[in-house]
């Protein structure tokens, strides 16, 4: 399901540093680069140019402009997977916004707030939003990508929510404005995503009429993709004409389609549609009884999947050995320069020592003195460099595994590694959004820095890798980087203890009348992938279908409970006792039996 891109959401190319000033011309220069949509790419670097910016605003006590710069940063921090930051980023823009500022500026704070709340899954708030802003509309306004975004936001929300009807309803109303407008790349999307609706109605069983709906609505995005040569729209649209015609069983039809969809995909060098339609292409020919046929999709999808995943790692890797090679020559030419100063100081203090005949009384003492301050330097040189390596160690042994950190000093690079068997726990705080808006920032940086902590020495206690935080969620998991046979009981155990933490400071604050946090907990078992991402604050992570499996298994979970799959229940069912919940729908992935772990047996 596509939604439109933002005119708002922007990125600008210019380098800056936090240290740099900036004068009212710059300040309005950049401020107008914004509205240019071809740039979406350095959220980080934006962030940075956007707090230049808010600087000089502040100064100035321009609320119109702080409001739009606010607006701006709800984007960039949607980008890095900052939601908390944005909602505040957003609610920080509204409280700018003043009647004399432009209207639009206001539609456009409460278009990003919108698609906030819609990812944080609070959808009646995402209605509500694009209600009023909507309500406020002038029709005099020239047609504009906003009004399709706050249609297709709230389309969405209807449809999160099971509305169907409601969602189907909104987005016929969004492509009648695009057509009246002649928005030809907003009726795409509408067209889009009303085949989208209509293939999800198709698929649940509510008719198959809605199988031809869906047809009519592709193929009419279809056209218009055509129509303006874009060949990234023509490939999703023939895509998602092969899915519907296989849900009718017309697999001769679909493959045709998958093969259209291949080209365009070829000529755009789209690799992550060429591995959906191979992995397509292969149960098609299941269906239809063609084995060869499927092994051989099946096998180009596997080689095309490790493809991308080599593609992504090995950057990341590559940059990461770059980085530290260049800060391993930085510290070879530092003790190159200790060296050439001892033997500098060698080399003066032997010409010294020849004509030490010639000077007598002060003289004798003047050397001395510049020897040993001399000599003094040197000391102090090679114990600031001894020092600066020790910190670097400890750094690096603070944000890596010890094994990971020993092959990268020995090697200078540390290998992406599969792990066949590890157990993957997340943990979410519910209304962590709605205690954000009744804490003081110090105040909610300060709980959850006390629950983070002590899940970390918990982690510590029973031996397994805390992997990151994500805003209020926190991921850690057993058996890496090296493998072993408890750590499933680990990982289990583990997560009982951080459910009793939450409980005992739920029950603290209650007593005093706060607000308080409350946990749900997931966990899983599988393979991942393991290794070293990115080059600034760098990382060991974790990938593969066991972390997303893991995730779900959190969100599928309840209140104060360790919610687990049949996988890791077959791992821990001696040690712990356990309540069967049935199969549990899962987002992304269908039904899946699971746990709640009550306690040791």
């Amino acid at each position: 399901m596509t939604r439109f891109t933002l005119l708002l959401a922007l990125a600008c190319v210019t380098t800056f540093t936090q240290a740099q000033k900036i004068d009212a011309a710059k300040a309005e220069a950049l401020l107008k680069s914004y509205p240019d949509s071809a740039r979406i790419n350095r959220p980080e670097q934006n962030i940075k140019v956007l707090n230049l910016i808010d600087d000089f605003y502040s100064v100035e006590r321009d609320s119109c402009r702080l409001a739009q710069i606010k607006s701006f940063k709800v984007n960039y921090f949607d980008k890095i997977g900052q939601l908390d930051s944005a909602v505040s980023a957003g609610n920080e823009a509204l409280s700018l916004f003043r009647p004399s500022c432009d209207s639009l500026t206001l539609i456009s704070i409460n278009i990003n707030l919108s698609r906030i709340y819609l990812s944080l899954n609070e959808l009646d708030k995402t209605i509500e939003i694009v209600d009023r802003s909507l309500a406020m509309w002038n029709p005099n306004w020239p047609p504009s990508a906003m009004m399709g975004s706050l249609y297709t936001n709230k389309a969405i929300a209807y449809i999160y929510k099971g509305d169907f009807e409601a969602g189907v309803s909104t987005f016929r109303e969004l492509l009648q404005n695009s057509i009246a407008e002649g928005n030809e790349v907003a009726a795409l999307d509408a067209h889009g995503n009303l085949g989208a609706a209509f293939g999800m109605l198709a698929m649940n069983g509510l008719g198959d009429h809605y199988h031809d709906s869906t047809i009519v609505h592709v193929r009419a995005s279809l056209q218009i993709a055509k129509q303006r040569e874009d060949t990234e729209s023509i490939g999703n649209q023939y895509y998602n004409l092969s899915i519907a015609e296989r849900e009718r069983n017309n697999f001769n039809a679909a493959l045709a389609y998958c093969d259209s969809a291949h080209a365009a995909a070829s000529d755009a060098n789209l690799l992550e549609l060429k591995i959906m339609i191979a992995q397509t292409r292969s149960g098609l020919y299941v269906a239809k009884n063609n084995p060869t046929s499927a092994l051989a999709e099946f096998q180009l999808y596997s080689v095309l999947k490790d493809s991308l995943l080599n593609i992504e790692k090995v950057k990341a890797i590559s940059e990461m050995q770059e980085k530290y090679e260049s800060e391993k020559k930085q510290r070879q030419i530092n003790e190159l320069e200790v060296t050439n100063l001892n033997s500098a100081l060698e080399q003066a203090r032997l010409a010294k020592m020849r004509n030490i005949y010639m000077f007598v009384g002060l003289g004798i003492l003047l050397i001395a003195g510049v020897l040993y301050g001399r000599l003094q330097l040197t000391r102090k040189a090679k114990n600031s460099i001894q020092k600066e390596k020790d910190i670097s160690e400890n750094l690096l042994l603070n944000i890596l595994p010890y094994e990971t950190a020993k092959e990268l000093k020995e090697k200078g690079s540390a290998d992406a590694k599969l792990i066949n068997e590890v157990t993957v726990l997340f943990t979410d705080f519910k209304g962590f959004t709605a205690m954000s808006e009744l804490l003081s920032p110090k105040d909610l940086v300060s709980d959850l820095h006390a629950c983070f902590s002590a899940f970390d020495r918990i982690c510590e206690k029973f031996k397994i890798e805390k992997i990151k935080t994500i805003g209020d969620a926190y991921m850690a998991a057993g058996g890496l980087p090296v493998p072993n046979i408890t750590h499933a009981e680990d990982v289990v155990q583990a997560a009982l203890e951080m459910a009793k933490v939450v409980e005992a400071s739920k029950a603290e604050k209650i007593s005093q009348g706060l607000p308080y946090f409350e946990i749900r907990i997931g966990i899983h078992t599988g393979p991942v992938v393991a290794g070293i991402v990115g080059v600034k604050k760098f990382q060991y992570d974790i990938w593969g279908d066991t972390v997303n499996t893991a995730s779900r298994m959190e969100s599928s979970g309840e209140v104060g409970k360790v919610n687990i799959s049949e996988t890791t229940f077959e791992c821990i069912k001696s040690t712990f006792n356990c309540i069967y919940r049935g199969k549990v729908a899962a987002k992304g992935k269908g039904e899946i039996d699971m746990y709640f772990v009550e306690g040791v047996v």
